[in-house]
């Protein structure tokens, strides 16, 4: 009887779901179609149909589907509310959410990083520095002689390591079950909303439960909150008793100051031990997963191009003339705070390095979460995917009149296709370009970390971090391509494309040796 039961509620619930799946399915979209639903690399495709749609929205036929909106309808795009064009919506759709709990309520995690986080940036660069040779000298070891090391796999977790060390504390943060979960975490959320998609919607509820890759998720976060709780009890302690998170001394290496931001932003769930670790788990999986793709990328250029290392190094050594050091308490010399911004080649070296390898080929993704009518008279439906087309902004030489800005000024000193990475800085030089062309800069010229209200609010840490560990490695490591025993540099490890979708070959690697300095 009980098997009759369950049989007839699952028969039950699996014709709710495929009647719901019919009727809330996506409306078909009313514009042109460009490129191929097989193609794994949709860069022709955008390139042929913004030339082809420069004022019309056109289709990528990527699952789901992407609409692509003309660059001159930025402007009426970008500020639209989240009850209009959901970011929210966005990241539950690509994770998965539903099934997968990665991105859920992702609302405390933003304002965490983007007013928190942001405003304590100046604290977290002596740590940092502290963490990024400890860091370093753990994966990288000796290094007398050119060894061997896989570059994604290797700086994954020297960024784990950083990240730990500003948002969890030593000396949680520097053991290796902390390390291996907030990596691995990282690495199952990828794996799960991968094998998740496989499945049509309408299945995905009675599928997923039984995938190893959801249960290693669930396994993680149940981890994630043993590790945590004596700092979130800690915390909820101190919640309790009237005090804030501004009350910890910056200056020393407080346990649990990013629980203690979730908290702040967290209202019903702010003592529920489980949602924090999962809010700590994803601002952990944010993180590292974007800022260790982006640093490997750096240094597959710079190793297919050690020409441009000299200057780096000359420029690093440069600015700590001009600026002397700050010594830690342990004697370590520091960058100060003043002597990053100045570090201008090496900002224009992420930004060209993120300009030719960004995280994706399209831009300020959303879902429509209610009907838009656009200036152009067509009406984009509910529930759907639609952004502007950063790669080729990133691709365009001189005379496209189409573009939302003329790009003779930004890509004429090398063409397009070509690895410039003193490109921006070189602009900068002009009298009034002194702040413009930054890497964390956002406008219609440089749409990878998006642009007005949902522009990437983690990309200054991000920014910082990157800077801290190349200064560390151009000051104490050599670099170089596996085998280039000449220094001559050479072919580039390819990149990886899926859809729109860019990422670093995370098997290749690079020989380091240690320098006699």
């Amino acid at each position: 009887m009980p098997s009759t039961l369950v049989l007839g509620a699952s028969v039950v619930l699996l014709l709710i779901y495929v009647v719901r799946a019919i009727l809330f399915r996506p409306k078909s979209l009313q514009f042109p179609i460009v490129g191929n639903p097989s193609d794994a690399d949709f860069r022709a495709a955008l390139l042929e149909g913004t030339a082809k749609y420069p004022k019309t929205p056109y289709v990528l036929p990527s699952d789901p589907p992407t609409v692509v909106l003309p660059l001159n309808m930025h402007d009426e795009f970008r500020n639209l509310p989240e009850n209009k064009a959901s970011f929210q919506k966005e990241i539950d759709r690509l994770f998965i959410g539903e099934h997968t709990g990665i991105g859920k309520d992702s609302s405390p995690l933003i304002k965490a990083v983007k007013i928190d986080l942001n405003r304590h940036l100046a604290s977290t660069l002596e740590p940092l520095q502290d963490e990024t040779r400890f860091a370093l000298d753990k994966e990288l070891g000796t290094c007398e002689n050119w060894t061997q090391f896989t570059v994604h796999r290797t700086f994954v977790k020297v960024v784990a390591l950083l990240s730990g060390r500003v948002f969890v504390g030593r000396p949680l943060s520097q053991t290796e079950e902390w390390i291996n979960i907030s990596t691995q975490f990282t690495e199952y959320a990828v794996r799960a909303r991968e094998r998740v998609a496989k499945y049509p919607t309408w299945l995905r509820p009675f599928a997923t439960p039984f995938l190893p890759e959801i249960r290693k998720i669930e396994q993680h976060k149940a981890v994630g909150a043993k590790l945590l709780r004596p700092i979130i009890e800690e915390r909820i302690q101190r919640f309790r008793d009237g005090e804030g998170v501004d009350n910890d001394d910056e200056s020393k290496d407080n346990q649990g100051t990013a629980v203690s931001w979730l908290m702040r932003w967290s209202n019903e769930k702010k003592e529920d031990p489980l949602a924090l670790a999962q809010h700590q788990l994803s601002l952990s999986f944010a993180a590292i997963h974007t800022t260790g793709t982006a640093l490997t990328h750096v240094l597959f250029d710079l190793a297919a191009h050690p020409q441009f290392i000299a200057p780096l190094r000359e420029e690093i050594d440069q600015v700590l003339a001009e600026d002397g050091w700050e010594v830690d308490s342990s004697g370590n010399k520091n960058l100060k705070n003043q002597s990053l911004p100045k570090l201008k080649k090496m900002d224009s070296l992420l930004k060209e390095s993120q300009r030719l390898s960004p995280v994706e080929l399209v831009s300020n993704v959303r879902s429509t979460t209610s009907p838009i009518r656009l200036s152009t008279g067509e009406t984009i439906p509910t529930g759907t995917r639609v952004s502007f087309d950063a790669y080729t902004i990133n691709m365009s030489g001189p005379n496209v009149s189409w573009l939302p800005h003329d790009p003779s000024n930004i890509l004429a000193i090398d063409p397009p296709e070509t690895f410039s990475p003193f490109r921006w800085s070189t602009l900068r030089e002009a009298p009034g370009n002194e702040s413009k062309y930054q890497l964390v800069t956002t406008n219609k010229e440089s749409m990878n970390f998006g642009h007005g209200n949902h522009a990437c609010p983690g990309r200054f840490f991000a920014a910082a971090e990157i800077k801290v560990i190349l200064v560390e490695i151009l000051k104490n490591w050599d670099f170089r391509l596996v085998g280039d025993k000449e220094g001559k540099g050479g072919e580039r490890p390819g990149n990886h494309f899926n859809n729109t979708m860019v990422s670093p070959n995370s098997a290749a690697k690079l020989e380091f040796k240690r320098r006699a300095v």
